[in-house]
This record gives C-alpha cells, structure tokens and sequence, in this order.
C-alpha cells in the first residue's frame, strides 16, 4: 500500500463522480451511494439529492453536519490495483449566489442514474438541494499485491 500525493488524488476525484457520503443519525453511521462534482481548486464537493426538507439525509446533516465522503476505485488497466480517498470535513448548504460554480463541478464529473425517477416520485416533484463539504482532511491510497507492504 502507498500514498497517493495531491495530484493522483486529485485525479481520483475528477475520474469518478460518485462515492458512499457517511452521515451520522443520532448516534449510527448512515453511509449512502451519492453522486458529487468535484472542484479541485477549493476541495469543495457540491452533492445534489432529491426528498426534500425531511429526509433522513437532511434531519442527519442538521443535526450533525461532520460527514466522511470515500470514493475508490478500480484500476483500468491493471485489475490488481485500488485506489481509494477519504474525505472528512463538515457538509454544508450552497446559497444560491454560488450555485453557477456548484453546477459546473456537477456537470464536469458527477455520475447519475439514466433515470432520475428512481425515488418513485416524478422528477418534476423531486427537490434538489446543492451541498458542499469544506474538507478538514483528504488522504488518498494505493493497494496492490505488488506493494507486499505498507511504505508509511
């Protein structure tokens, strides 16, 4: 296992646009599937969910808004390869004065299902909200059975 520097993870995070979001419920873990954009520059992740002002998503961020966000991943072209980035930091409302900028990372490299009608509700009727993740700690790591190792 190694390391990953800013670039590989940067590269990580712009290769792949969804990831598992952990939450805190009360006093579970609460990890979900969600797709995010990623601005490299401000390490800022505007996520976008539908089901509004009561789901579980929402009363969990208002009450605790610390959040984990991992994203991995297999390598293309060599199967024995993994690489993984954790992200930790507190999750946030977007004002809609930023919102221009949150929907450019979305558009460059966040992944959605083909249809958006996944929550039975039609799409017309699903509330989308921006959110972004002010990062306290990224790393980033490489697993291979080449490594034999930790190199620390």
């Amino acid at each position: 296992m190694r390391r990953l520097d800013d670039t590989e993870i940067d590269e990580v995070l712009i290769r792949n646009g969804i990831g598992v979001l952990a939450l805190v419920d009360g006093t579970q873990p609460y990890a979900i599937p969600i797709s995010f954009g990623y601005d490299a520059e401000e390490m800022v992740f505007p996520m976008q969910w539908g089901g509004g002002y009561s789901s579980r998503k929402s009363e969990a961020i208002e009450s605790n808004p610390n959040v984990c966000l991992t994203v991995y991943e297999q390598d293309a072209d060599d199967p024995a390869i993994w690489r993984s980035v954790v992200v930790t930091g507190e999750i946030y409302e977007i004002e809609d004065a930023d919102t221009e900028q949150a929907d450019a990372s979305l558009a460059a490299n966040a992944e959605f299902p083909p249809d958006l009608g996944v929550w039975g509700i039609p799409f017309e009727d699903v509330e989308f909200r921006l959110f972004g993740l002010a990062t306290d700690n990224c790393t980033g790591r490489e697993f291979a059975t080449e490594y034999g190792g930790w190199d620390g």
